[in-house]
């Protein structure tokens, strides 16, 4: 399956954020990894043929307004993993779990988009 990766500028902070599209298939998936802003279009019924989709076969989930993004990456890995805070009972759970697992990390951040800037708050 091919894919495109661009920038765009995030809908919700005006930072960069990324975009890979599927091209064969029509989905995407946008996310922001300064404020955390996600958007995902993906298929639901992949034994329809592309022509056959009707908008019932397709899923959009997207995060608008999120509390912040993060990236972790742990010790010995190849890439970072990231993902959007969606609460701060979210927030405050991710810093609990990072904290009880400093050893195992090579760094963790956390971004936040707030009162029109970018906050970032390094924990490793």
């Amino acid at each position: 399956m091919g894919s495109v990766i661009d920038q765009i500028e995030c809908p919700n902070c005006k930072q960069e954020a990324f975009i890979d599209f599927y091209y064969k298939t029509g989905e995407e998936y946008i996310f922001c990894e300064h404020c955390g802003y996600r958007r995902e279009v993906t298929i639901l019924n992949r034994d329809k043929s592309l022509k056959d989709l009707t908008d019932a076969d397709w899923d959009l989930k997207e995060i608008k307004n999120p509390l912040g993004a993060y990236r972790i990456t742990v010790n010995e890995g190849i890439g970072s993993e990231v993902g959007s805070f969606e609460s701060k009972e979210h927030i405050e759970q991710f810093k609990k779990q990072v904290s009880e697992s400093l050893d195992e990390l090579q760094c963790c951040e956390i971004s936040r988009y707030v009162d029109g800037k970018i906050i970032k708050e390094k924990l490793k």
